[in-house]
C-alpha cells in the first residue's frame, strides 16, 4: 500500500474510534499522549497506540488480577482490517464490563456432599450479589472439569490430593475446605476464605520464562524470524522472535487474541519487517498435521491449507511451516548435548490423542506426508474415545502408556520427554507401562512444563538448516 494512502487510513481509523459511544465503556484521547486512545470499564483499561509507520498496537488489561487478555499490533493496509481487529478487541472489553464472574469449583470423593454445599453456597452468592459460580465433580472427573475454572475447592476427605492437583492443575488457585467450614456448610466463611485466598494469590509475581541455552553447534548466516502459534484454554499466543546471525535474540514479543487465522501471521511479518527488512527466513509453528507447506488442522477449520503459497504472494522471504511437536522435539534436542536419539510426548488434555516428535541420531523424523508422530492413527483405546463420559485421569494415563510403550518398542529412543498438563509425577505412569513391557527396556522419561521456548528454539534450528541446504 501506498504510505500516504496508510497515512490517511490510519487517520480515519483514529477519528472513528474516537467518535464511537457506548453506554458499556468511555472512549476518550490520553491526556498523557495524543497518539492514544483510551477505553475504559469498571474492571478494564484498554489503550490503542498508533506508532510510526502506522502500526497501531490494541491493549486490554483485566483490572482484577492485571492480566493482559488481548494484545495485538498491526500496521494498517486495509480499514476493513483494521477494524476487524478492533471488533475482536470490544469482546474482549464486553466480558469486562461487569466484573468477571470466578469459577469455582468443588471436589470430593463422589462429589454428592460437595454438590449440596456447592447449592448453598450458590444461594448466598446471589443474596450478597457477589460474582462468584460454583459447582461441584467427583474426584475422578477434577482434573478434566478444572481447566474450566478459576478456583478449586478440595473436601477434607481429599485435601491429602492437594499438592498433586497444584502440579496437574497449575495456575489454579487450590484450596482446601477446613473440617470445621465443611462440617457445617458454612458457606459465609467458605466465600471469606476465597476472598482472601485470591488476594493473596494476587501478589505473588508471576515467573518470566527465560531463553533455554543453546548446546549444540548452529551454524546461522541470516537474520531468522520464528513464529509460534500455541493455543492454551479459550486463548490463542502467538509468540515471536528475530535471531540474528549470531543466533542471539533482538526482538522477542507476544500477540494474546481469542481467534486465529493466517492474517494474524501478516500482521506479525508487516510490523517486524518495518524495523527488520533484512530478514531472511522465516520459520512459523502451528499445530496440525503440515506436508509440503500444506495445513489441516480441522479444530480450526483449515483442510489441506496451502500457508506457504498464501505467504509466498505478500513476501519476499523464505518461508518453512513446521508442526508444533516436531519444533518442541527439536528444540529440546539443541537445548542439552546427553542425548542424540529422543522422543517427545506431547499430551495437551484428557481425551485427546496427543503428538509425538521423534529425532533419531540428530535428525528429525517426518516420515512420508510428514505422518510420522500423528498417534491419533494408532490403533489403541478406540472404545474410549467413542464414548462422550467424561475421561478420568487413570483413563487417560492408561492411552498416555499405550503410546509411550509403542514409541519405545518402534524406535527404542535414549530419552522420552513428556508434557502434559495432568501428569505432576511418573511413578503412577511408571507402573502402568511396567505392566506392557519389560523395565530394562524403558528409556528415562522427562516431564517438562511450558512448550514455548523449546518450540521457538527448535524452529529458529530447522530455519538454519533449511538456508544451509539453499546455500548447498
Amino acid at each position: 500500500m501506498d504510505e500516504f494512502l496508510r497515512d490517511i487510513h490510519t487517520l480515519v481509523f483514529k477519528e472513528w474510534i474516537l467518535s464511537q459511544t457506548s453506554d458499556e465503556y468511555t472512549i476518550k484521547l490520553s491526556q498523557k499522549n495524543d497518539a492514544i486512545i483510551e477505553i475504559e470499564t469498571q474492571y478494564s483499561h484498554s489503550e490503542i497506540t498508533f506508532q510510526k509507520m502506522n502500526i497501531i498496537e490494541l491493549t486490554v488489561t483485566n483490572l482484577t488480577n492485571d492480566n493482559i487478555e488481548f494484545y495485538l499490533h498491526f500496521q494498517m493496509n486495509t480499514l476493513r482490517h483494521a477494524l476487524e481487529l478492533y471488533d475482536e478487541m470490544l469482546e474482549s472489553i464486553k466480558k469486562l464490563v461487569k466484573k468477571p464472574t470466578i469459577k469455582v469449583l468443588l471436589s470430593c470423593t463422589g462429589g454428592l456432599t460437595t454438590t449440596f454445599f456447592a447449592e448453598k453456597l450458590n444461594e448466598v452468592s446471589q443474596l450478597l450479589n457477589l460474582d462468584y459460580e460454583f459447582s461441584a465433580v467427583p474426584f475422578g472427573n477434577l482434573f478434566e472439569a478444572g481447566s474450566e475454572h478459576d478456583v478449586i475447592l478440595l473436601a477434607p476427605q481429599i485435601s491429602y490430593m492437594h499438592a498433586k492437583a497444584e502440579e496437574v492443575l497449575k495456575g489454579k488457585l487450590i484450596i482446601k475446605i477446613p473440617t470445621s467450614i465443611f462440617a457445617k456448610y458454612d458457606a459465609g466463611r467458605m466465600i471469606t476464605l476465597i476472598q482472601q485466598a485470591t488476594n493473596e494469590s494476587l501478589n505473588k509475581e508471576k515467573v518470566l520464562e527465560r531463553p533455554l541455552p543453546l548446546k549444540r553447534t548452529i551454524h546461522n548466516s541470516a537474520k531468522i524470524l520464528v513464529i509460534a502459534i500455541i493455543r492454551l484454554g479459550e486463548r490463542v499466543y502467538i509468540n515471536y522472535r528475530v535471531y540474528s546471525k549470531n543466533n542471539s535474540i533482538i526482538l522477542d514479543n507476544e500477540i494474546i487474541k481469542n481467534k486465529m487465522s493466517l492474517r494474524d501471521i501478516c500482521d506479525v511479518l508487516d510490523t517486524v519487517l518495518v524495523d527488520h527488512s533484512d530478514i531472511k527466513i522465516v520459520g512459523i509453528s502451528m499445530p496440525g498435521i503440515i506436508n509440503n507447506g500444506h495445513l489441516t488442522l480441522s479444530q480450526q477449520g483449515f483442510e489441506d491449507l496451502d500457508v506457504i503459497a498464501y505467504l509466498s504472494e505478500k513476501y519476499t522471504q523464505k518461508i518453512i511451516l513446521s508442526n508444533d511437536v516436531n519444533c518442541t522435539a527439536v528444540g529440546y534436542y539443541v537445548s542439552q548435548d546427553k542425548y542424540s536419539s529422543l522422543s517427545f510426548l506431547f499430551q495437551p488434555k484428557m481425551g485427546f490423542f496427543g503428538g509425538v516428535g521423534n529425532i533419531y541420531k540428530g535428525q528429525l523424523i517426518k516420515g512420508r506426508k510428514n505422518i510420522a508422530g500423528e498417534v491419533q492413527y494408532l490403533p489403541l483405546k478406540i472404545q474410549y474415545f467413542e464414548s462422550d463420559e467424561p475421561k478420568t485421569i487413570d483413563e487417560s494415563l492408561e492411552l498416555i502408556a499405550e503410546t509411550i510403550v509403542s514409541i519405545i518398542s518402534i524406535l527404542g529412543p535414549e530419552v522420552l520427554v513428556l508434557s502434559s498438563p495432568f501428569i505432576c509425577e511418573l511413578d503412577e505412569l511408571l507402573g502402568k507401562i511396567k505392566q506392557m513391557i519389560p523395565e530394562q527396556y524403558i528409556p528415562p522419561i522427562i516431564i517438562i512444563d511450558s512448550l514455548k521456548e523449546y518450540i521457538l528454539l527448535g524452529q529458529m534450528t530447522l530455519c538454519t538448516q533449511a538456508l544451509s541446504n539453499n546455500e548447498n
